[in-house]
């Protein structure tokens, strides 16, 4: 019989670290999730990125390709388990020529409930001169039109912020080759700011996001002949969820795609129960018939 025990977000299994449900406890109603790279078909490192980039929530809200962003074996180590691609975006060069790439969609992704939390694990790369700086920075991710509606995720200077159509609210350091986690989660009314899972702000005077119209931005902003905003560095995991808080409560953290560490106990009971399990294949393996 199989041991099985439920710790927070996740689940050990005879010592086996399971990712459960990543929309666990906060009554999603609708949204999108864009893997950058392990559901899309043939997706392999060092690749051209899809065209479209796959979102896998049901309702298949996929995004087309702008210029030539590639797929990269450079992942978050505390990401969701099973993630083995993430998505480069060498706009700036990083270290090479400036290859030109964000994903993108006309129509911005539903905001059809009073609860919305946009996530994306994100790793900055070298900056330099080479594409002129906004007053807003680089679109990480983004729903609706970053200047007058709409909220998203953007490196501005040397920081992670939530952009609240340009109103800017700092999450944490952009640290150059380093991956950060970083959400950010409107309820009722409530701005809450993440980053690595931890609570970095809270605010009810916040300004609250109006609808999204403009579309729904990875990496960069408009067209192949007219792009602002662009990112250099490297994203993987962007989630938008629109959930019901009068039925979800306060927003739970563990919900986020962070890959939970097990505590001390956790890893002493994990080793306990593959000894165990060892002991009992010797002591069968040792039945003379």
């Amino acid at each position: 019989m199989k041991m099985l025990q439920r710790f927070g977000g996740f689940v050990l299994v005879t010592g086996i670290v399971l990712w459960t449900s990543p929309c666990r406890g906060n009554a999603f109603v609708q949204g999108a999730y864009y893997q950058l790279g392990d559901a899309d078909p043939g997706a392999a490192a060092g690749a051209v990125g899809a065209d479209p980039t796959v979102d896998s929530f049901i309702n298949q809200l996929n995004l087309g390709r702008i210029g030539s962003p590639h797929y990269s074996a450079d992942v978050p180590a505390r990401g969701p388990f099973g993630d083995k691609l993430s998505m480069q975006f060498a706009n700036v060069g990083l270290g090479g020529p400036a290859i030109l790439g964000f994903y993108g969609r006309s129509d911005s992704l539903p905001m059809v409930q009073q609860g919305f939390a946009l996530e994306a694990w994100v790793k900055a790369g070298p900056t330099n001169l080479d594409v002129p700086s906004t007053s807003a920075g680089s679109l990480i991710a983004y729903n609706g039109n970053p200047s007058a509606n709409g909220f998203g995720l953007y490196q501005n200077g040397t920081n992670y912020v939530a952009n609240v159509a340009g109103t800017l609210h700092t999450l944490g350091p952009a640290e150059i080759g380093a991956w950060h986690h970083i959400a950010y989660v409107q309820s009722l009314g409530n701005s809450s700011y993440f980053y690595d899972g931890q609570l970095v702000g809270e605010s009810s005077k916040d300004p609250v996001p109006t609808a999204g119209m403009g579309g729904f931005w990875i990496g960069g902003i408009g067209s192949a002949t007219a792009q602002q905003d662009l990112f250099n560095g490297w994203i993987d995991e962007v989630r938008y969820q629109s959930f019901n808080p009068l039925a979800a409560g306060a927003f739970d953290p563990t919900s986020f795609l962070i890959s939970p560490v097990p505590e001390p106990s956790l890893i002493a009971f994990g080793a306990l129960a593959a000894v165990v399990a060892v002991g009992r294949r010797r002591r069968r393996n040792s039945v003379v018939h």
